[in-house]
């Protein structure tokens, strides 16, 4: 599946210098060839177990063709996350830069990545993103995420993000702690509730 994933990703990125107006069935063919193929062997449904679920994940599962993907490394001693990750042309808003929708979605998923530093489930509770300038595509970002307070239901993240070594945007999350019983309740009811 790696090879697979991998090739999907550049397919992804090659769309975007596709003109609109550009016809080519044979390629359209073996796309929902492709299509049929993978839904046919699909087993997974959306309730998949925790393991699996992470590597879709929409920022950072290595087997989500949609993915980046983001690395992180983990600092317990400091309470800290650094992230990285890749934004090609396909996640553009304005020439050139990456979607402002998705810079907030890579700090919203870095910052949550302090959860593991905690052993704790948590859910963002809010998060505040400060646009200093715009944040560029195929440029190798870094997002340095910090705990900066911690409380018995929630804790507050700080994080940033440094394209070319400047901040192109600076985030600030609270993250409320959640007891298993009441997050696997909320994900039961999340889960019956897609289809």
């Amino acid at each position: 599946m790696t090879r697979l994933v991998a090739a999907l990703r550049r397919a992804v990125r090659a769309m975007h210098h596709v003109h609109p107006e550009h016809n080519d069935d044979r390629s359209a063919a073996e796309a929902e060839q492709l299509a049929a193929a993978l839904e046919s062997a699909g087993s997974l449904g959306i309730r998949q177990e925790s393991l699996l679920r992470h590597t879709r994940s929409p920022l950072s599962g290595a087997m989500n063709p949609m993915a980046p993907p983001m690395t992180s490394e983990y600092h317990p001693d400091e309470k800290r996350v650094v992230s990285s990750i890749l934004f090609n042309e396909a996640y553009q808003g304005p020439p050139a830069c990456v979607h402002g929708g998705f810079v907030a979605a890579l700090l919203d998923e870095a910052l949550g990545r302090t959860r593991h530093l905690t052993d704790r489930n948590c859910v963002t509770g809010s998060l505040l993103v400060t646009y200093r300038k715009p944040t560029p595509v195929n440029v190798r970002l870094t997002v340095d995420a910090r705990i900066t307070e911690m409380h018995d239901r929630k804790m507050v993240v700080r994080g940033e993000i440094h394209a070319n070594g400047e901040v192109t945007a600076v985030g600030e999350g609270t993250f409320v702690f959640l007891e298993t019983e009441k997050f696997n309740a909320l994900v039961t009811d999340a889960r019956n509730a897609s289809k």
